[in-house]
């Protein structure tokens, strides 16, 4: 969907071009989405570009070019660059390029190429091994050829192998050039132990960039001119700059900033250098561009309860938020520069003032009709949510994780497992879409957490499943990796990615994001049945329905034709039954639900309520867990 026509991007503030000015080049390498701009790219460009020392910026999306490399010069699809996107097999992004330091080692000589050896898409794999030097090296020469100075790469999850390689061949072929490294793979002391391991990065950024791009290109700029005064004390002062000693070459680890980046030292993402790019790619025709916004960064909850599975926010969790009508600016500027109307913001969750704002007096224009999707919490009510899907949020992520109250505080997620389950109903209701995972192997879950949920499943058959049920992983920055108290057992960095680094790193302690741990909570037996359950869920969620409709005389009549349940009309009597069906859309205990049909002056016989939610429960139009009830059939509203 198109809207209005584009418009030039105008410089008001154009930098000052000083003598012997720096020519940058900033990299987003595979295995970034190629649906997408690269938010950090797009937001720290400004930040050179307003720099006078650097005359010339760009931002290369060799991310792109690789997809376009693997069509051509291989005969893959885009199909196989998204399988590795989707970790399909966990690192074999990383192994792909690890070829880049191995060379003329054959794919099936590898210890990596065992754990896909049983994949369909092995022989995609491995062509895709062979084939990454030689995309490396075509690169890195059109890089050199164009005149950078300065190469500045990004690394999120799998593009650490695929940068190290391109930073390490553009230095063969023209050692002056400055490279520098930062992303979310470089935070703590992952970004020590990358520049102590990897020197062909002559500079590694650890934490958010923003305080730092100023005074290091005034460094790299001056000692262009050939000025060398202490240089040492100069890159000291920069926050989290890792660097080399002029004194003895020892790699140099700054500390992160004291204090987060204020969003008010953002700047506005840029995003024409990945239109620019995608434009002269074959397969700009078949790519459904979205739009990244950042609202905010860190997680509020987070700063509160810190999930303990969670990873994300190593050195950064303190929440803080654009204003409202900042983001609006924003989103409305991106949407008539580039006429795109998918836009997905990255925060971690969005903040309650955004859910409010966002969605009301800041809303985007309704003829504009705009795809929005955010990650949220799942204990948002029912108004809040119609207010996101009127103001164009089509797809949320609410973190739900669980059904099951006891697994939810283990997680410290703030939430119930009937407030996860009126979510998913309220999504229904509404026409957004929940994306979400079941996550099981958690110290302190018992198998009794889950039996009476895997009962309750083929109730829940008509709203939208789970992606699928996964055992953690121990990450990072997660209290179970930073507390064993907790009781996961770290047992070293994930074996896959062992196997994928072999040939470039080999100590990986500091170095990776994801750990192997001891099996911990569920056992194989309710896993397995737990899997079971959901995949019968997802092979009848689309045939499925539970949904209550109004009739004339103020009764509900709910309508079941859930795949599992026999396909009937139960019709819900004016007054008692209507009511209180339609008071549990909340979710209530009996003793409120009690209160609430006296607060409507209804009566009600002794032992009556009581013989309803059984009933109910038996028909599976009601959700129970603990001592709450909760009406399962969609188009109530609350």
């Amino acid at each position: 969907m198109q809207i209005g026509h584009k418009r030039p991007m105008l410089d008001l503030n154009p930098p000052v071009v000083h003598e012997d000015a720096l020519s940058v080049a900033l990299v987003c390498m595979p295995w970034a989405v190629v649906d997408m701009p690269s938010l950090a790219l797009s937001t720290i460009a400004p930040l050179f570009e307003q720099r006078g020392e650097v005359e010339k910026l760009d931002v290369v999306y060799g991310n792109i070019r690789w997809l376009d490399f693997l069509v051509r010069e291989v005969g893959l699809k885009r199909d196989h660059y998204e399988l590795i996107v989707d970790a399909e097999v966990f690192g074999v992004g990383e192994w792909v390029f690890s070829s880049c330091f191995r060379p003329g080692t054959d794919p099936r000589d590898t210890s990596f190429h065992d754990l896909v050896s049983d994949s369909e898409h092995v022989d995609a794999y491995a062509a895709m091994f062979r084939a990454a030097p030689a995309f490396i090296d075509e690169l890195a020469r059109d890089l050199v050829t164009s005149g950078v100075d300065v190469l500045g790469l990004t690394t999120t999850f799998d593009q650490n192998i695929a940068s190290f390689a391109l930073a390490h061949r553009v230095k063969e072929l023209s050692p002056r050039v400055v490279t520098m490294l930062g992303g979310a793979n470089c935070d703590g002391v992952q970004g020590t132990a990358v520049h102590r391991a990897r020197t062909e990065f002559d500079y590694v950024i650890r934490g958010e960039a923003e305080r730092s791009i100023a005074p290091l290109i005034a460094r790299i700029a001056g000692r262009r001119k050939g000025d060398e005064s202490e240089q040492d004390e100069l890159l000291r002062a920069v926050p989290g700059l890792c660097w080399r000693s002029e004194v003895d070459g020892a790699s140099v680890s700054n500390p992160i900033g004291p204090t987060p980046v204020s969003m008010n030292a953002v700047p506005e993402p840029v995003y024409d250098h990945y239109f620019r790019d995608l434009g002269k790619s074959p397969a700009s025709r078949l790519i459904d561009v979205k739009i990244p916004l950042e609202a905010s960064r860190g997680c509020w909850w987070g700063a509160k309860h810190h999930c303990t599975f969670c990873g994300l926010n190593g050195s950064a969790m303190a929440h803080r938020a654009k204003p409202a009508e900042r983001v609006q600016a924003e989103a409305s500027r991106a949407v008539r520069r580039h006429n795109v109307l998918d836009l997905v913001f990255s925060d971690n969750i969005l903040a309650p003032d955004h859910v409010v704002r966002l969605t009301t007096d800041m809303a985007l224009p309704a003829e504009w009709d705009v795809r929005l999707f955010a990650e949220v919490k799942s204990n948002l009510n029912f108004s809040q949510l119609e207010s996101l899907a009127r103001a164009g949020f089509t797809q949320l992520q609410p973190g739900i994780e669980s059904l099951c109250t006891p697994i939810l505080r283990i997680m410290r997620k703030g939430v119930t497992g009937w407030q996860n389950v009126r979510f998913l109903r309220d999504c229904a209701t509404s026409r957004i879409y929940p994306s979400w995972n079941i996550l099981v192997g958690f110290p302190g879950e018992h198998d009794r957490d889950y039996t009476a949920l895997i009962d309750a499943l083929p109730s829940l058959h008509h709203l939208l499943p789970p992606a699928g049920v996964f055992p953690i992983k121990l990450e990072r920055f997660s209290p179970y990796f930073d507390d064993p108290e907790l009781g996961l057992q770290i047992l070293g960095p994930s074996s896959n990615l062992v196997s994928a680094y072999e040939g470039v790193v080999d100590a990986l302690d500091d170095f990776v994001y994801v750990f192997e741990s001891a099996p911990a909570g569920i056992s194989p037996d309710t896993h397995e049945l737990l899997r079971e359950a959901v995949a019968n869920w997802k092979a009848n969620a689309s045939t499925s329905r539970l949904v209550a409709l109004p009739a004339p005389d103020n009764s509900l009549v709910v309508v079941d034709d859930r795949s599992i349940w026999p396909s009937r009309e139960t019709v819900l009597r004016p007054g008692l039954e209507a009511e209180a069906y339609r008071a549990l859309a909340k979710g209530k205990t009996l003793t409120a639900l009690a209160s609430a049909m006296s607060s409507l002056g209804i009566a009600v016989p002794e032992g009556q309520l009581e013989e309803l939610l059984k009933n109910w429960t038996e028909l599976g139009i009601i959700f129970h867990e603990d001592a709450t009830y909760v009406a399962l059939a969609t188009g109530l509203r609350w």
